[in-house]
């Protein structure tokens, strides 16, 4: 990817770039450097960056820039996992936004009128507001998913289509995520015009890695090993969700000790420097310039050319540590503050493994996650737990669990969301046992059973209404429940024969849209099941969305509320 001094030498406007540099933000990271002239042409991107890499900045400031504000609806809708995400995404918008006229708002409830804001910032949650036309979309000129992969895998797959399929042509869609999966990949280039990607994507019949001949090749950082014989260098890794001020101070004073004797911290701005400096000096460890050998901290603003000066002068580097506050943006970034001295660690968050990860391939560094010392040994079975459990959280899949944990905490508390994670862990257990219990004997299949409810499309009620109250009252999983067949004024469902018991005894008498449900074995003559049914949340009938790009919104102008006809 290209590089780029300063933003002045991208096509930003004077007013954006003294916006970034109100924001401690003066060189654009390499990502940016790539993306920021693909936006402000008006192309559709596919962006393989997260967190980390300074995806924000990257469609932000050309966007603010290109569209036009002020309409009264969203000109630009930012689509990301949770509310705390949107929350924090919406407040490092209003930042940009202010300098040009435009408003930012995330569609939570602490915003006023978020409907009418220029950027508006959805978390996955309240994304039924777009897909349902609650929100005014007829302005709309741009869509951005910042965290692609998290908003797939927590929206439903037939509203994301439905919603970019009835955007209008020329509306500029913006596809960031890493890892940029499978699933969000379908759907970025099935509703994407001639999107360009960056960083580009391997030439057709290449893997990252190798040559057109197949033979594959070792990062640029570690082909100069490879030639020297020389081990790569260690960055040691600290995964923090907490203050970084905090988390600078115990490290420090970690890592100062014998033959450690400065410790080089890396912030990403002046303004950061000066209140880590502040921090840290009512703790004792008055901190310096890089350099000055009175002072055990040195603190460097940014990738300071003095930092580097006094890492070459040093006669013996081991003695300086480095400590990235911060991710390194990219490869070169992190080999100018990690390729020579001491011992060398960096603070990231979780969601920013990725983009460390990609970031170290390329760059002189091997990652090595650094964690807490691990507990006394209690017993046996409880050592085993805790490796499974270090183990899960080193496994690259974790990724996808993590954003779902951090949607949920929006709405419940750590110790709520462990209890339900356990509920579901005991009965998927109870049913192993029992299952295993029966195991002995080879038997046929289990059979259907049909049965009869109470509610119907009168009431106003869908396959998915029937789905929800059902596996909510009863427990019984989703994967156990056949077709369903919605009449007029009655519903007939198909669930396994061991589990017709539980279904009737759990939903009798409980209330479904406002009426009470009456549940039985289906008993009229010639409606046996027949077939394996279908698998749960597959209706009979296509998903006919409502999304209308026009729609009012809630501020009472642009027209009605669309009605929806179809529930399922």
């Amino acid at each position: 990817m290209p590089d780029a001094a300063s933003f002045d030498e991208l096509p930003l406007g004077p007013e954006t770039v003294a916006a970034l540099a109100d924001e401690g933000i003066e060189t654009p990271t390499p990502f940016q450097a790539a993306a920021i002239p693909v936006i402000a042409r008006g192309n559709d991107l596919l962006g393989r960056a997260g967190p980390g890499s300074g995806t924000m900045v990257a469609y932000a400031a050309p966007l603010i820039e290109r569209l036009e504000a002020g309409a009264g609806s969203p000109a630009c809708l930012v689509l990301c996992t949770g509310q705390r995400q949107a929350t924090e995404l919406a407040r490092s918008l209003a930042g940009l936004c202010e300098a040009a006229g435009a408003r930012a708002a995330a569609l939570t409830d602490r915003w006023n009128l978020p409907e009418r804001a220029d950027f508006l910032v959805v978390p996955a949650d309240r994304f039924r507001a777009v897909y349902d036309g609650t929100i005014g979309l007829k302005h709309l000129q741009a869509v951005v998913f910042h965290d692609g992969d998290g908003v797939v895998a927590s929206v439903a797959a037939d509203h994301l289509e439905a919603f970019l399929g009835g955007l209008p042509g020329e509306c500029q869609r913006i596809v960031c995520g890493l890892p940029f999966g499978p699933a969000l990949h379908s759907l970025a280039t099935r509703f994407t015009r001639r999107a360009v990607s960056v960083p580009p994507r391997p030439r057709p019949g290449t893997q990252a890695g190798r040559d057109p001949a197949g033979t594959r090749h070792p990062p640029r950082g570690r082909r100069r090993h490879a030639a020297t014989g020389d081990k790569p260098r260690a960055l040691q890794v600290v995964v923090t969700a907490g203050d970084r001020a905090e988390a600078v101070l115990d490290h420090a004073a970690e890592l100062l000790e014998d033959p450690v004797r400065h410790v080089l911290v890396f912030t990403p701005s002046a303004d950061h420097a000066a209140d880590l400096g502040d921090f840290l000096a009512t703790h004792g460890h008055q901190p310096g310039p890089p350099g000055d050998e009175s002072v055990p901290v040195w603190i460097s603003p940014g990738e300071d050319v003095a930092a580097r000066e006094a890492l070459d002068a040093a006669t013996d580097p081991g003695s300086i540590a480095t400590l990235s506050a911060s991710v390194p943006a990219g490869a070169e970034i992190a080999t100018v503050r990690h390729g020579a001295g001491g011992p060398a660690r960096v603070l990231a968050e979780i969601r920013e493994l990725a983009h460390l990860k990609d970031m170290a391939a390329d760059a002189d560094l091997t990652l090595k996650r650094l964690r807490p010392a691990r507990p006394q040994r209690v017993s046996a079975t409880l050592d085993h737990l805790a490796d499974d459990l270090h183990g899960a959280a080193r496994a690259p899949e974790i990724a996808p669990y993590y954003l779902l944990v951090e949607s949920l905490l929006d709405r419940f508390s750590a110790a709520e969301v462990a209890a339900a994670a356990l509920l579901l862990l005991d009965r998927k257990t109870s049913k192993k046992d029992t299952a295993a219990v029966g195991a002995g004997s080879a038997s046929a299949p289990e059979s259907w059973v049909r049965l009869f409810v109470s509610a119907g499309q009168r009431d106003e009620v869908g396959p998915r209404e029937l789905l929800g109250a059902l596996t909510n009252q009863s427990g019984v999983p989703g994967d156990r429940v056949g077709r369903i067949d919605v009449r007029d004024r009655h519903s007939l469902i198909e669930v396994r024969e061991g589990d017709a018991k539980t279904v009737i005894s759990a939903l009798n008498g409980t209330t479904l849209a406002g009426r009470s449900l009456r549940v039985d074995y289906d008993r009229a003559k010639g409606r046996r099941p027949t077939g394996g049914g279908r698998p749960a949340g597959r209706d009979r009938r296509p998903v006919r969305p409502p999304f209308r790009p026009g729609g009012g919104g809630t501020s009472g102008k642009g027209g009605s509320r669309p009605r929806r006809t179809d529930r399922s």
